[in-house]
């Protein structure tokens, strides 16, 4: 693993540390690991299905 440097706003600092007090999250860094994850997870799905959409539309 790499480590990477962000700059974020005091108030999701302060989210994430909800997560984390809340035992959602062992620790700051899995919940943002955990966003990225998703964050690439759903980008790439859209991505994908978009053309496919496209597709289906011109069939109807």
């Amino acid at each position: 693993m790499k480590m990477l440097t962000v700059f974020v706003p005091e108030k999701y600092i302060e989210s994430l540390d909800l997560l984390v007090v809340e035992e959602f999250f062992p620790n700051r860094s899995e919940a943002i690991r955990t966003a990225i994850r998703d964050l690439i997870r759903n980008e790439l799905i859209l991505k994908e299905e978009l053309p496919r959409r496209k597709v289906k539309a011109k069939k109807s």
